[in-house]
């Protein structure tokens, strides 16, 4: 994805930022948001909900690919899915830039969510 612009906020050594160009303007915008939006909770929730790994074991994921400020998913504990998200994946309306922030951003954890969230934003469904 060229045209894909990207930001991972977090600990300053654990999540970088990544840039690749600009987004292209236009109405495809829209569903380039909602495309990756909807690629990105299949695969969130194949490789981290639904696989058992121990970081994500208490949480849930809440895609939201029709937020008013462009598509997101939510990571919220799975005991009180109305809490506060421990990690919040915001796509632009555009599609063409990703912030990524809350606990889990800065956690010990942050590294390799950032590593899984690039490898997918850049077109692989891969786990690992």
């Amino acid at each position: 994805m060229n045209a894909l612009r990207y930001r991972l906020i977090g600990a300053a050594t654990a999540m970088a930022a990544f840039a690749s160009g600009a987004a292209p303007a236009g109405a495809a915008n829209s569903d380039k948001a909602y495309n990756l939006a909807t690629r990105l909770a299949a695969t969130i929730k194949k490789c981290w909900i639904d696989s058992g790994d121990a970081t994500f074991a208490g949480y849930v994921y809440s895609p939201e690919p029709n937020a008013t400020n462009g598509p997101r998913i939510l990571i919220v504990p799975r005991k009180d899915p109305s809490a506060a998200p421990v990690l919040v994946i915001e796509i632009t309306t555009s599609g063409g830039h990703v912030s990524v922030y809350g606990p889990f951003a800065t956690s010990a954890q942050a590294g390799r969510i950032g590593t899984d969230l690039k490898r997918w934003i850049d077109g692989s469904d891969s786990c690992g």
